[in-house]
């Protein structure tokens, strides 16, 4: 597993009418989310990391300095603290073009400290061709790419990201996830992702924050999502879905499109196999937990198209129901009734059948 250091550490108290945020806490340099149902203080700690609050008692520093003292009275503007904030509504300004939108920050930066050039952010984030377009006429994911390289261009020390997908239409939000994990990877810019959902945090973090009314309640690694006690009475485990990363391969199998992912390749819907490619495009799928099959026995006659071999990992109970973590060279969950886990006897090290109908994939990019 990858070793990080801490980018942020914090001690901070605030109050907001009857509201206390009250946590104490370190922040890795990698991926980091803050997980809670709305309410929890998520929003509110980001404030304060990126100065547009002011606790009322505390420390915060980032990679060792100090912003924020109320001892010391030190409290540095949020133009100085060298972070970066995307919020859902994208915040552009109407009044100037994409290019000029992403600019801003950029030019207010001296050239000693810029680490990256204008046009590497773009290409990143495959917005070159949207250079000279009017702001108000992009979609949703348009919007939060540009937000995105606008933050990215202002070179920050670290990127806020808060609920980033809430707004978007479900095909863009893959596509954003994937960016994310391209501008940490060819960047090294950490991130803290505020998000309620436990699918966005799987598929994105490699450490979870877990907050419920101001104070957090988890810290960790992001598979305590599905074991710690504490997060199973704050998270919704409804309608669970699978984002996983893949490569749409440019070949078919039966006039039908394939992605491959881990170590096996899933037949996409019909729809997605009348885009040509001549070349292998990288995509990621939403796949609910609720839409697989689970068998002890290879099934044969069936209709669904893809029928995968995987073994059981571990088994997470949850309120309502048991996800089962199945493993097919990344994890894969799959959500059965606790009644069918002991009838078919379905327990870590099991191996087993996943059917998965080609229509019940979603390809979310665009």
């Amino acid at each position: 597993m990858t070793n990080f250091r801490n980018a942020i550490s914090l001690g901070v108290k605030k109050h907001q009418g009857n509201f206390i945020l009250d946590c104490q806490l370190d922040i890795s340099d990698g991926i980091t989310a803050i997980f809670g149902p709305s309410g929890s203080g998520k929003t509110t700690l980001l404030d304060c990391i990126a100065g547009f609050l002011s606790p009322d008692h505390g420390c915060i520093s980032k990679f060792g300095r100090i912003v924020f003292s109320s001892e010391r009275s030190i409290n540095v503007p949020p133009n100085k603290r060298g972070v970066g904030y995307v919020v859902q509504n994208s915040a552009l300004f109407p009044h100037l073009t994409v290019k000029q939108n992403i600019n801003y920050g950029f030019s207010l930066t001296s050239e000693k400290k810029r680490k990256y050039s204008l046009e590497t952010v773009m290409e990143i984030l495959d917005i070159t061709y949207l250079s000279e377009r009017d702001t108000r006429s992009l979609s949703g994911g348009e919007r939060q790419r540009v937000a995105l390289a606008r933050s990215l261009a202002a070179f920050p020390d670290i990127l806020l990201l808060d609920e980033p997908l809430a707004s978007l239409d479900a095909p863009f939000r893959g596509l954003i996830i994937q960016k994310l994990k391209v501008i940490f990877r060819e960047l090294g810019i950490p991130m803290v992702y505020v998000s309620h959902s436990l699918s966005e945090v799987i598929a994105l973090a490699h450490q979870v924050v877990v907050m419920s009314e101001g104070n957090v309640i988890a810290n960790g690694n992001v598979s305590l999502l599905l074991r710690d006690s504490n997060v199973k009475r704050v998270a919704d485990f409804s309608s669970f879905e699978n984002l996983l990363q893949g490569s749409i391969c440019p070949d078919s199998i039966d006039g039908q499109k394939s992605i491959a992912i881990g170590d096996i390749k899933l037949i996409l819907p019909v729809e997605r196999s009348a885009i040509e490619t001549a070349e292998t495009v990288s995509a990621i799928v939403s796949i609910r937990a609720s839409d697989i099959i689970v068998s002890k026995i290879e099934p044969i006659g069936l209709s669904a198209r893809n029928v995968i071999a995987a073994r059981v990992k571990e088994v997470h109970s949850t309120d309502n129901s048991v996800l089962v973590e199945c493993d097919i060279g990344e994890p894969i969950y799959v959500e059965i009734t606790s009644k069918s886990q002991s009838e078919l006897g379905i327990y870590p090290g099991t191996e087993v059948f996943l059917i998965i109908k080609a229509s019940s994939i979603m390809v979310l990019s665009n």
